[in-house]
């Protein structure tokens, strides 16, 4: 049997979790593949969550032991792991929690290598969870309403689909709130405690509005949005980049000039000079000139397009708005 004491933790009791996590982690290490095997580190964390978890639990810091023992559970799912964690959940009252823990326990199947510990914990879940299936509280939630009318159910924050007049609904022991809301009504808001192994019925009759039809003076429409031409943005950018390029011409021009100048005479310049520094001086001057002229030309195009926006349809639903002394339009796009 799976037991530690529930006061002070004992050096058995943490022994046992501490084989308890190898050996369920050995267990699933040998089963056959699944879509996804845990990791070196899933393991080795799960292991020490385990075993910190049920050292906490015996410590009576059941916060804390159910905060571990449901990482240990996240990261891999052993019948070890799922009896611990779910003997958590009892402990602090969560009976229908804890029995679909021990429920889901029972279902996994055996590793081809599984140890005597997880066979036991397997044994041990179906025992409890046998036992406390009739703890388990259940609400009947009655709803009435017209004919032709719905509603929204809430059960916690959690909503409820409602298959018919009257749902049953299984729940932990305790306080639970109702919201029920029909069409535009008003919302009816119920509080129920039920006790362990009591089934309570709940009538909700919310009063049922039918649902306003979108104001007539919403309407999709066609808005017109204008937006800068994508031309202006060419155009300096061209023209940058062309400015940029005459400048680097030019400054490689005047080198080049610099150093046929001092290779040449006041009366010869030798023929190498002409073809090299000369030749190269040429074409940087020509470079120079066609970066200037495309800087000129489209920046003349960028300038141009700014009065000159381009006009983009939007579908958009408007409708008019007043508020004390003023008044205007609101809508999505």
């Amino acid at each position: 049997m799976i037991r530690c004491s529930e006061g002070r933790a004992t050096r058995a009791c943490v022994a046992f979790a501490l084989v308890a996590g190898w050996l369920a982690m050995a267990s699933i290490a040998h089963a056959a593949p699944t879509a996804h095997e845990p990791s070196a580190g899933d393991l080795a964390t799960a292991r020490s969550a385990l075993v910190e978890g049920v050292a906490m639990r015996d410590k009576g810091d059941l916060p804390g032991a159910l905060a571990r023992l449901t990482t240990a559970w996240d990261l891999v799912q052993t019948p070890v792991t799922g009896f611990e964690l779910g003997k958590t959940h009892l402990l602090q009252g969560r009976i229908l929690q804890a029995h679909e823990l021990f429920k889901k326990v029972v279902r996994m199947p055996p590793a081809l290598e599984e140890s005597s510990r997880s066979a036991t914990a397997r044994e041990e879940s179906a025992r409890v969870a046998a036992e406390i299936e009739p703890r388990i509280p259940s609400l009947r939630l009655k709803l009435t309403l017209p004919e032709g009318a719905t509603a929204i159910v809430k059960l916690d924050d959690e909503i409820i689909a409602m298959a018919d007049t009257v749902t049953p609904r299984a729940v932990d022991p305790g306080k639970h709130e109702l919201v029920a809301k029909a069409g535009d009504g008003p919302e009816e808001h119920v509080v129920v405690v039920v006790a362990e192994g009591e089934t309570k019925t709940v009538e909700l009759a919310p009063q049922w509005v039918i649902p306003k039809p979108p104001p007539k003076d919403s309407a999709a429409q066609v808005v017109v949005v204008r937006q800068t031409n994508s031309l202006v943005f060419i155009g300096f950018s061209v023209a940058t980049a062309g400015l940029v390029l005459s400048s680097f011409s030019a400054l490689m021009a005047v080198n080049a000039a610099d150093r046929a100048k001092a290779r040449c005479g006041n009366d010869y310049c030798p023929d190498h000079v002409r073809t090299g520094e000369i030749s190269e001086m040429n074409s940087w001057v020509v470079a120079t000139v066609a970066g200037g002229i495309t800087a000129l030309v489209f920046a003349g195009i960028g300038i141009a397009s700014l009065s000159k926006p381009v006009d983009q349809k939007v579908m958009a639903i408007v409708s008019p708005t007043k508020g004390g002394a003023m008044a205007g339009f609101e809508g999505r796009f």
